[in-house]
């Protein structure tokens, strides 16, 4: 388990300064909080008692402590008590000075641990392809997220400090105790490993079972955003009492585990407390034995008991923390599998891209995904400034093209060469600056329109932004708004009409002047008007541009200069609408279909 913590260091920064300074107050505040507590000699001994103080043996052997004992014992007691109360105030200040040092030294160090593990985490997501995702559910992702990292960070920020503090205090009370007199003190230390070894066994079942509830967490998650997004599935086929079901399963599950944390966990106090009762009552009679007997004063018994005393709760946090520590260990090994997990998308390409000159094309090109073949053996050629329609049936490959373009997936096999060069040759970033994506399902972000259109680009000149949302005819709905391109939308958009909501897509992608422009179905869930609203703004966008446009319905690719048809991932036939009508072969197919259809249902 230890291996675990040491191997953070290779994600996080370690600021072992900000350790060593509250390693060293933490020493101070201990020896202030127990120093504080021989007090209890001099009030009990020379006031309440009105007797002389008796050093220990253990303590007699000390030349300071003589003289010290000498001259507290010569001292009137009302001027004692001046003397006692002033170094009192004293060290109390001490003391809450260095604990103040001490929480914020040691919660520095581990909140700048949590700080760039949470980052390198955010960071490695964002190096995966989109392969990952498709795998990966989102509830998922998020547990990792937050409630992983908050186990960690509980580590880190209280139980570490926790244990390292109290463990500074066990061994200053044990130090005295054991100058007080040892034979008494081994007796009461020797039942401690009965308190321990119960408590690392409890701590073992609690790792098993928070990785347990993680897993839980993860599927609540999932559900919480499954429904969030499918409402609208959920009550047109009413389902809402199946979905409260399976969050009610999910979360069920996560209380059972709960409560048997909670049950072993509730064990570990009481368990302790009865076993060092017993040890205390214990030392009570031996030691009120040695005062009678005179080995020394009621006073140092006094001391003797309440450093005992405060051994109790110091070693019942060490115990408690120790057994969260096993408990939240178990969100390492979640988190060490996404940072070590390689990016299968690598972006190692050394050149910049400075936008398409010639033609790009697809040689032998193979995918696969989740060992099913999705494009075989693809040989395609698209010169620069070519309007080409990809068309097929649904899982024919036609999505896949354009994501392999933009590298959001790697090749099994072949290449794709732009102007002749490998695309892998590329940096990631140039690449994807000079390709623009419009997708089916258009994705705005909770933020302004304004914001949403200029998303990733600085500097956007205003007449830059006006020409680009007039031509793409976003211009004319937004004028209509009140705050018009301040105004928020929303999650997701769910504020505009889908026909608005892929204009603002469209002006996304073309403001960063594209010089391949990809339609992967935009307007498949549109209806007639909006479509073809979208498709007059697109007149004006598409000139001079490499445009590929995926789409289902034929009646959008049928102007394009050329026409690729797929089928079970290669290229079936290929032309312009007419030539592939001539042909007979599967376009005509496809059209026949659409075009019977649209006869069938017309009024």
């Amino acid at each position: 388990m230890f291996k675990e913590y040491f191997k953070i260091k290779n994600y996080a920064k370690i600021s072992y300064q900000y350790l060593v300074y509250g390693i060293i107050a933490s020493i101070l505040t201990s020896l202030t909080a127990g120093i504080s507590f021989t007090t209890i000699v001099p009030l009990m001994d020379r006031l309440f008692a009105k007797t002389s103080i008796v050093l220990p043996k253990g303590l007699a052997s000390f030349h300071f402590l003589q003289v010290l004992t000498a001259q507290l014992n010569f001292l009137q007691p009302l001027v004692l008590l001046r003397y006692v109360l002033f170094f009192l105030v004293c060290i109390i200040f001490l003391k809450g000075l260095m604990y103040y040092l001490q929480n914020y030294f040691l919660n520095y160090f581990s909140n700048e641990i949590i700080r760039d593990l949470r980052l390198n985490i955010y960071e490695k997501i964002q190096s995966f392809s989109m392969r990952f995702f498709s795998k990966k559910r989102t509830g998922e992702i998020t547990t990792r997220m937050i409630y992983d990292i908050n186990l960690i960070n509980s580590i880190f920020s209280r139980e570490f400090p926790l244990i390292f503090m109290k463990s500074i205090e066990s061994l200053f009370y044990l130090l005295v105790i054991f100058l007080i007199d040892w034979k008494l003190s081994l007796g009461a230390v020797i039942v401690f490993p009965a308190i321990v070894f119960p408590v690392i066994n409890i701590g073992k079942k609690l790792r098993k079972l928070t990785g347990q509830i993680q897993t839980n967490y993860a599927n609540l998650g999932n559900v919480i955003s499954e429904s969030m997004y499918a409402q609208p599935v959920i009550k047109a086929y009413n389902q809402e009492k199946r979905i409260i079901k399976k969050f009610a399963d999910e979360n069920n599950g996560i209380f059972r585990l709960t409560m048997s944390v909670i049950k072993r966990v509730g064990a570990v106090s009481p368990f302790t407390e009865v076993i060092t009762t017993i040890v205390v009552a214990f030392i009570i009679f031996a030691g009120i034995q040695k005062v009678l007997t005179g080995s020394f004063s009621p006073g140092f018994l006094l001391l003797y008991l309440t450093c005992l005393g405060s051994l109790i709760n110091p070693i019942k946090t060490i115990l408690a923390s120790s057994a969260s520590i096993y408990q939240s260990s178990s969100a390492f090994p979640r988190i060490y599998n996404l940072l070590e997990e390689t990016p299968d998308v690598k972006d190692d390409g050394k050149e910049e891209f400075k936008g398409i000159k010639k033609e790009i094309e697809f040689l032998h090109v193979w995918f696969e995904y989740e060992k099913v073949n999705v494009l075989n053996d693809l040989n395609l050629k698209i010169k620069a400034g070519e309007k080409i329609g990809i068309v097929g049936h649904v899982g024919a490959g036609k999505s896949t093209i354009s994501g392999l373009l933009l590298r959001f997936y790697s090749l099994r096999e072949g290449e794709i060469l732009l102007d002749g060069q490998p695309i892998s040759t590329f940096t990631l970033q140039s690449l994807r600056s000079h390709i623009g994506l419009v997708t089916q399902e258009p994705f705005l972000f909770s933020d302004t329109i304004k914001n949403n259109i200029v998303f990733g680009l600085k500097d956007v000149s205003e007449e830059k932004f006006d020409s680009v949302v007039k031509i793409t005819r976003v211009s004319e709905f937004v004028e209509n708004l009140p705050e018009k391109y301040e105004t928020v939308i929303g999650e997701r958009g769910l504020t505009l009409s889908g026909g608005q909501k892929q204009l603002i897509c469209l002006a996304r992608a073309i403001l960063k002047e594209p010089s391949i422009l990809i339609l992967d179905e935009i307007s498949a869930s549109l209806d007639a008007d909006s479509e073809k609203f979208l498709h007059q703004a697109l007149d004006n966008v598409i000139k001079g541009r490499t445009v590929m446009f995926i789409a289902h319905r034929l009646s959008t690719v049928k102007e394009l200069d050329r026409i690729i048809v797929l089928k079970k991932g290669r290229i079936e036939e290929e032309g312009t609408h007419d030539e592939l009508l001539m042909k007979k072969g599967l376009y005509a197919h496809l059209w026949d279909l659409q075009y019977s259809q649209v006869k069938k249902y017309r009024p």
